[in-house]
């Protein structure tokens, strides 16, 4: 690590032994007072005795708690557990003096001593050496100069410190393996930060973007608000029956009417739409309410019609009812803008769809992969979270498109293969212990991919799912998967979908396998892995659906190979 890494590894570090330090002297409390029950059934003469000390440690460990919660720059967290360790091991040499030496079954709080302090601590393999043997060493400086040895106690010593030194290099292999885990663990937090960093500036710079283009764009409103400032719309007054009793001139001039001649607005409207201007409009507005976008479309007296929005209130003046005033606008032209963004949203949406196979395809090339594998898959993850979406407990989860969503993502699980090199994908023979974990690195090459994609500003159902998949489709509900281990519920439920639909794919339909399982052999093979690869509820959805997962199979199934990569599916 560099300095600066190092140093603040240093420093949580520090505040890691400062927390654990006040849980140690907790637990130390409690143990030593529950054991004064054994000093009943051990020593009952020595019980008065004993007592005296454990509480005198006792009242000396709740000290140095107080002293590490004042601790709160975390000067001395090392110093004060230490402190608390040290007199514990000084009481114990105490009371197996008093016992009579090495025949005191009390050299086991030797042993208690020593794991708890180094197994709450977040100590070195070195420090957990040292230490452990430091209480070794209190425990053979008692009973040799204290208590020397009379005939055939040399082997019972050498008993006891041999159960000592054992514990002492287990706890030391648990912290060895703590330390380098802490290390990787923070190291990935560091990148993580590193990640979000650069993704922060980007976010700022797009922020930019937008503010410039949202200001481009207010003053190209500006310049069309000034426009059409100047075009009046029809404004029309009428009785609470329709009658028109006052319009402006473009209101005659739109619908092609003379203006001398008696109108009512009901008759300006198709024969099906008049009593809904009556309930909706006239009657609404006739009793003091306020109504706005109401929409209809007037039919002009040359046979042409067009759609127009109404707003209405009514006109008061003095306590005098003038009545109802109606502004009218024609909305023709956005009608048709409405009509032909839907036509647009559709063709982008097919577009998008397009690219997605198309990403899709590209890591199935990069695979062996029978043929339409991914419309299997998609199928697969459809009916699964289709059904998970019928049961209460998912149903927040998989309400909305979010089943849309992650069936689509699930055509994209297997995107990080594009990420491997040739060399290791098309290796042929055994694959080095090195090739195989940079193999199964194509899930984190596939997440980040997608994470890529997402915008900081806008949230996509699809791309959460296919990233999520990406991911976490090869973790194991037990916890045995890669590439993070994930446990249970841990694991996003997309990825536990696609899971167990990929598995029933390779099983059936891969050309790796031997020999191609039937539905019911698939079948028999995921339930004998329930709780081990699936998630339980997942395995009970395709037990639900099995049928339909047979028809899929069966509808859809492999003819040709697809791809000539070297790396098969497998299922668990």
């Amino acid at each position: 690590m560099t300095p600066p890494l190092n140093q603040r590894y240093r420093q949580e570090l520090r505040r890691l032994y400062h927390h654990r330090g006040s849980y140690m002297l907790v637990v130390a409390v409690v143990l030593l007072v529950s054991f004064s029950l054994l000093d009943t059934l051990l020593a009952p003469s020595l019980f008065q005795e004993f007592l005296q000390y454990r509480l005198s440690v006792s009242a000396l460990c709740i000290f140095l708690f107080f002293l590490n919660y004042r601790d709160v720059d975390c000067k001395y967290p090392f110093i004060i557990p230490f402190v608390a360790y040290f007199f514990s091991l000084l009481i114990l040499s105490l009371m197996v003096i008093r016992m009579g030496g090495v025949t005191s079954p009390y050299f086991a709080g030797f042993i208690v001593a020593i794991v708890i302090y180094t197994s709450m601590l977040p100590l070195t393999m070195f420090q957990t050496l040292v230490s452990g043997f430091i209480g070794v060493g209190f425990y053979l400086f008692a009973i040799l100069y204290w208590c020397p040895l009379v005939d055939g106690q040399g082997s019972i010593l050498i008993n006891n410190v041999f159960f000592m030194s054992s514990f002492v290099l287990l706890v030391s292999v648990q912290s060895w393996y703590e330390t380098r885990s802490r290390r990787e663990s923070f190291l990935l937090r560091m990148q993580e930060e590193e990640t979000a960093d650069q993704l922060n500036i980007q976010a700022e710079l797009l922020e930019q973007e937008v503010a410039r283009r949202s200001e481009e764009y207010r003053r190209t409103e500006n310049r069309f608000r000034l426009l059409f400032e100047h075009i009046v719309d029809d404004v029309i007054l009428v009785s609470e029956t329709g009658r028109i009793l006052y319009a402006n001139p473009p209101f005659y001039e739109h619908l092609a009417l003379d203006e001398s001649g008696e109108i009512n607005l009901t008759d300006l409207v198709g024969v099906e739409e008049r009593l809904r201007l009556r309930g909706d409009l006239l009657t609404p507005v006739a009793r003091g309410e306020e109504v706005n976008g109401y929409q209809t479309r007037l039919h002009r007296t040359d046979g042409e019609s067009f759609d127009v929005e109404i707003n209405g209130n009514k006109l008061e003046r003095q306590g005098k009812v003038h009545g109802l005033q109606l502004i009218i606008r024609d909305i023709s032209m956005r009608k048709e803008m409405e009509q032909e963004l839907r036509q647009s949203l559709l063709v982008r949406k097919q577009t998008e769809n397009a690219a997605i196979m198309a990403l899709a395809r590209l890591s199935e090339h990069r695979d062996i992969t029978p043929y339409r594998h991914l419309a299997r898959i998609r199928e697969y993850s459809r009916l699964l979270a289709e059904e998970l979406a019928t049961r209460p407990e998912y149903q927040d989860q998989l309400g909305g498109n979010v089943v849309f969503d992650l069936s689509m993502g699930s055509v994209l699980h297997d995107i990080g293969k594009v990420g491997i090199p040739d060399t290791v994908l098309f290796k042929r023979g055994p694959l080095t212990n090195e090739e195989l974990d940079l193999i199964r690195q194509h899930t984190v090459f596939g997440g980040d991919v997608i994470k890529s994609m997402e915008t900081p500003d806008e949230t996509s159902g699809f791309l959460e799912s296919a990233k999520n998949i990406a991911y976490f489709h090869h973790e194991k509900w037990d916890g045995s998967g890669y590439p993070f281990g994930l446990v249970g519920e841990e694991i996003p439920l997309a990825a536990r979908i696609v899971a167990l639909a990929d598995a029933y794919e390779a099983m059936t339909s891969s050309r790796q396998y031997d020999r191609q399982l039937s539905h019911q052999q698939a079948m028999h093979a995921v339930i004998q892995e329930v709780r081990h690869h699936f998630d339980p509820s997942v395995v009970d959805a395709f037990l639900a659906r099995e049928q339909e997962f047979d028809h899929v199979h069966r509808t859809l199934g492999s003819f040709s190979g697809i791809g000539n990569g070297r790396v098969g599916k497998q299922p668990f």
